[in-house]
C-alpha cells in the first residue's frame, strides 16, 4: 500500500503480487490524520492482515512547521550566539515591502541558553565546557516543561565532544519524554545558521511526528497489520523506516511532493522523455519539479518557508498555495486574488456542502462547467452547483461587478498566473527553454489546468498519468530505500585533506548502511555513492560533484568536474586556483522489487456513459456543449480531439479546442497543445 496524506485528500494505491491495482480517494481528517488512512484502506477493500509494506508521504511535519504547532522547544548554544536564530541572512521575503515583518524563529528567545565552552575552527578545544552551567539550563528547562531541546554548539561539526557530553547531560537531567536533537548527529558541517535552524527545527519537529507516527502504528496493528514497519518518504526521494523518520523528522518536510517527484520521474522514462517539468497539484498546494534524463533534480537546500532553511540534500520542488481548495477572494485595493489560504479538507470548497461558504478554484470550475455534478469526486463527494454558485456571487463576481461566468473564469486565471510563477521559476530562470520539456500533471486539479498552462509557456506537449490524482502515492511503491550523510573537512585539497577524507568516508558509510539494514536491505543490496563539495580557496560557496573512489586520482577527477561545473554556473572557472575540500557525502541505494503498475481502467471507472454538458472555456464569449467521456472506455491507441472532457474516479481532464490527445500504452494521455501562445 502507497498513503500520500495531503491537507485535502488522503491518496492511498495497493498492488497485488498479481499486479492488480487499487485505488482510493478520501478526504484528511486533521488533526488525527491516521483515521484519514484507515478510512481509505477500507475504501480500497484490502485486509491490513493481507498486507507486506505500507509506504506512507505525510504533511504531518509540514503543516507543524507552517503553523507554529510544534513541540515547546529549547535550545542550548555557546555563550555569545543566542541569536543567530534572529539575525538569519541578509535577504527578505519582499524587497520593496517596508511594513513587512519575518516569521518569528520556532523557539522564542527566553528559551535559547547560553553554555560557557568554545572550539575553534579546526576542533581545539578552546574553552572546556562549563557542566555545571549545562545541568543549571536542564533545570530550568525541565520547570518550564520543554518538549525537545536542540544543541548546537560553535564549530562543533569539527569535533562532537562536547554536544555529545551535553546530551549526556541534558538525559540524566530532564524527563525521558523529552527529545534532545544535537546538530552533529543531524547536520554536521557549515555554516552557523543553516546548522542551528535545521537542528532546532528537527528537535521542533521530532514530538510531533513520533505522536503521528506512534498513532499509525498503533491504529494499523489493531486493525491486523503485521509488516515490520512503515517506510515513510523522505525528501531525496528516498524511503527510511518509521523508527528511524522519529529521529530526523526534519527529512519529511517534502514527503508528499517527493512522492510526485518519483512518480513524474517513473512516468518520463516510460514515454522516453529526457526533460520533463512536473506539476501536482493537490487540493492545497501546488508542487513544481523537474525530472532530468529521467531523474529528479535534487539540492543541497530547501526552505518549509522564508527564514527556515533545511539543509539536507533534497529533490528541488517548488511550492505554491494553489490548490482546488485555494480561496479566492478580492484585496482591499479591488484586485482578484486566489490562495494561500485553502477550504482545505474542514470544511472544503463551498460545493463540497460541509459548511465551507467561500468560493475557491474548484467551485470555479465547477460553476464554468469543467466539472459536473453526476460523477462524484473520488467517487464519494457529491458536487453542489447552486453552493459554488452562490459563494463565488457573494464573495468575488459582486466585488469585482462581473457576471458569475465571468468571475469564475477569472478566479481560473488568477489561479494559472500562481501557478505559472513556479513553472517558470525552474525552466527559464534556471537556464532551461520550456519549449523543449514536456508538462507531466497529476494530483486531483492538475489535470485541468495543464493545458492552458502549457500554452502560457510555450510547452508543446502535456501528459496526464494513467492515475493522476493517485500518482504521488504510486511514486511511494517506486522509491528506492536511501540514505545520506555528510562530514566537515575544511581543508586544502591535498594529501593531508584525501587522507582525512578517506577516514571519515569509512565512519560515515557504515552509518548509511546501518540505516539501510535498518529497512530490511541486505548488506550486498547496498549501493554506496560519494560525492563532495569543493570550492576556490576563499570562497564560501560550494558545489557538489561525484567522486568516484577515495583515491588521489579520483579527487583529481573531481577538481575537474568542480572546474567544468563552475563554469555552467558562474561562467567562468580557473583550473589554476587553489580548491578547498568543503564537504564529503555518502549516499546509500537499494533495490526495491515492485511489481510492474499498469493501467487499470477498472479502478478508474466513474461508471457513466458518454454525455454532453455545458462549458465556457478560457477565452470564449459563450458556453459550448461539450462531450463528456469516461477514462475507462479509452484504450492505449486511441485518439481524442479537443474540445472534451475526461471524467476519471481520481481527476478530470479537460482538453480544449485545438488540442489532441493520445492513449499511450500505459495508459498515459499525451496531448499535444496545439499552438501556443506568443
Amino acid at each position: 500500500i502507497g498513503s500520500d496524506t495531503g491537507g485535502t485528500f488522503t491518496d492511498l494505491v495497493a498492488l497485488g503480487d498479481d499486479g492488480e491495482l487499487r485505488i482510493a480517494k478520501v478526504p484528511s481528517t486533521p488533526p488525527a490524520f491516521e483515521r484519514g488512512v484507515l478510512d481509505g484502506i477500507d475504501k480500497l477493500g484490502v485486509r491490513l492482515a493481507d498486507v507486506r509494506t505500507v509506504f506512507h508521504a505525510t504533511t504531518a511535519t509540514t503543516n507543524a512547521a507552517i503553523t507554529r504547532t510544534g513541540a515547546k522547544t529549547a535550545l542550548i548554544t555557546t555563550a555569545g550566539f543566542r541569536d543567530i536564530l534572529e539575525l538569519r541572512r541578509s535577504d527578505r521575503a519582499d524587497l520593496y515591502d517596508i511594513l513587512w515583518d519575518p516569521p518569528p524563529p520556532l523557539i522564542r528567545r527566553r528559551d535559547r541558553l547560553e553554555v560557557r565552552e568554545r572550539v575553534d575552527y579546526a576542533g581545539t578545544i578552546v574553552e572546556p565546557l562549563d557542566e555545571r552551567g549545562v545541568v543549571d539550563a536542564a533545570h530550568a528547562l525541565r520547570a518550564r516543561h520543554v518538549e525537545a531541546v536542540a544543541v548546537c554548539l560553535i564549530n562543533a561539526f569539527a569535533n562532537p565532544a562536547h554536544e555529545r557530553r551535553v546530551r549526556e547531560l541534558l538525559r540524566a537531567e530532564l524527563p525521558s519524554s523529552v527529545h534532545v536533537s544535537i546538530s552533529t548527529d543531524i547536520l554536521p558541517e557549515p555554516p552557523e545558521f543553516e546548522r542551528t535552524a535545521t537542528t532546532v527545527a528537527n528537535a521542533y519537529l521530532a514530538p510531533v511526528l513520533g505522536r503521528y507516527l506512534s498513532e499509525l502504528d498503533t491504529a494499523t496493528r489493531r486493525s491486523g497489520y503485521t509488516g515490520r514497519f512503515v517506510l515513510v518518504m523522505h525528501n531525496a526521494g528516498g524511503t527510511m523506516s518509521a523508527e528511524y523518520a522519529t529521529g530526523v523528522p526534519v527529512r519529511t518536510l517534502q514527503s508528499g511532493p517527493a512522492g510526485g517527484a518519483i512518480a513524474g520521474a517513473a512516468v518520463a522514462r516510460s514515454l522516453d522523455r529526457d526533460q520533463v517539468v512536473c506539476l501536482d497539484m493537490g487540493g492545497t498546494s501546488a508542487d513544481v519539479s523537474l525530472v532530468l534524463d529521467g531523474k529528479p533534480l535534487l539540492t543541497q537546500s530547501s526552505e518549509a518557508e522564508w527564514g527556515l532553511p533545511i539543509r539536507f540534500p533534497a529533490i528541488d520542488v517548488v511550492s505554491v498555495g494553489a490548490g482546488g481548495g485555494s480561496i479566492a477572494w478580492v484585496d482591499q485595493a479591488g484586485t482578484p486574488k486566489s490562495g494561500p489560504e485553502s477550504a482545505g479538507a474542514i470544511p472544503g470548497p463551498a460545493c463540497y456542502g460541509r459548511g465551507g461558504e467561500r468560493p475557491t478554484t474548484t467551485d470555479a470550475h465547477l460553476v464554468l462547467g469543467n466539472l459536473g455534478t453526476r460523477a462524484r469526486l473520488g467517487g464519494d463527494v457529491a458536487l453542489d452547483h447552486d453552493l459554488a454558485s452562490r459563494a463565488l456571487s457573494e464573495h468575488f463576481a459582486r466585488p469585482l461587478g462581473l457576471e458569475l461566468d465571468d468571475a469564475a473564469e477569472a478566479a481560473i486565471r488568477v489561479a494559472n498566473a500562481n501557478l505559472a510563477r513556479p513553472l517558470r521559476l525552474l525552466t527559464i530562470e534556471r537556464g532551461f527553454d520550456p519549449r523543449e520539456f514536456t508538462l507531466i500533471v497529476f494530483g486531483g486539479a492538475g489535470a485541468m489546468h495543464g493545458v492552458e498552462l502549457a500554452r502560457e509557456l510555450g510547452i508543446p506537449e502535456v501528459v496526464v498519468p494513467a492515475h493522476p490524482g493517485v500518482t504521488s502515492a504510486l511514486g511511494l511503491l517506486s522509491a528506492p530505500p536511501a540514505d545520506d550523510f555528510s562530514a566537515a573537512i575544511n581543508q586544502r585539497l591535498d594529501a593531508t585533506a584525501i587522507s582525512t577524507a578517506r577516514t571519515r568516508y569509512s565512519e560515515i558509510e557504515q552509518r548509511v548502511r546501518d540505516n539501510l539494514e535498518g529497512q530490511g536491505v541486505e548488506r550486498r543490496e547496498i549501493d554506496v555513492r560519494y560525492s563532495v563539495d569543493l570550492r576556490y580557496a576563499g570562497q564560501f560557496h560550494s558545489l557538489t560533484v561525484p567522486l568516484t573512489a577515495t583515491t588521489r586520482e579520483a579527487f583529481d577527477e573531481s577538481r575537474v568536474a568542480f572546474d567544468r561545473e563552475h563554469h555552467r554556473q558562474y561562467r567562468y572557472s580557473h583550473p589554476e586556483w587553489d580548491v578547498e575540500l568543503a564537504v564529503i557525502r555518502a549516499t546509500a541505494h537499494g533495490r526495491r522489487e515492485i511489481t510492474d503498475v499498469s493501467y487499470s481502467r477498472r479502478a478508474q471507472a466513474t461508471g457513466l456513459a458518454r454525455y454532453t454538458r455545458s462549458v465556457r472555456f478560457p477565452g470564449t464569449s459563450s458556453p459550448l456543449e461539450c462531450d463528456v467521456i469516461d477514462r475507462q472506455s479509452i484504450a492505449p491507441g486511441d485518439r481524442l480531439e479537443g474540445p472534451l472532457i475526461v471524467e476519471q474516479a481520481d481527476s478530470t481532464t479537460i482538453i480544449p479546442a485545438g488540442a489532441s490527445a493520445t492513449c499511450a500504452d500505459r495508459g498515459e494521455l499525451v496531448i499535444a497543445t496545439g499552438e501556443a501562445r506568443p
